[in-house]
């Protein structure tokens, strides 16, 4: 709304839109409105913990997510599973393709972001990982 009347000269407190049959009439009023005072935030604590960021292994293409290579089989990687660069991750499977995911990282697979069978898109973060010493 603001869009529509925010070029008109003077205040705009009632528009009504007809197309045919259809009209659709809204009146506002800006009385008794108030903003919100800023609130000051602090931390909750100054004790910060760092940790290491989650690495992403991303989607090389779009289709359809899978952990394992065929229904009955065990899943590439499951929770808790460190993987190397290269290693299988997952399938995805397009146009009655499977196309391997594998990742280019090292690291430890702490969540699976997507399920099995759900379509996904290229570039989607579809597992992370938190980084491991080698």
């Amino acid at each position: 709304m603001e869009r529509i009347v925010e070029g008109l000269p003077g205040t705009i407190r009632r528009l009504t839109v007809s197309v045919g049959e259809c009209s659709v009439d809204v009146t506002w009023s800006n009385r008794g409105a108030r903003t919100a005072a800023p609130v000051a935030t602090r931390p909750a604590s100054t004790d910060v913990v760092e940790s290491a960021p989650a690495l992403a292994v991303t989607a090389p293409l779009v289709g359809a997510f899978y952990r394992r290579p065929t229904p009955d089989a065990p899943a590439f990687v499951e929770i808790g599973a460190v993987v190397r660069p290269g290693d299988q991750v997952a399938l995805i499977e397009a146009m009655k393709l499977f196309t391997p995911v594998r990742t280019e990282l090292a690291g430890r697979v702490i969540a699976f972001l997507v399920a099995d069978g759900d379509m996904v898109e290229y570039g989607q973060p579809l597992l992370d990982l938190e980084p491991v010493e080698e």
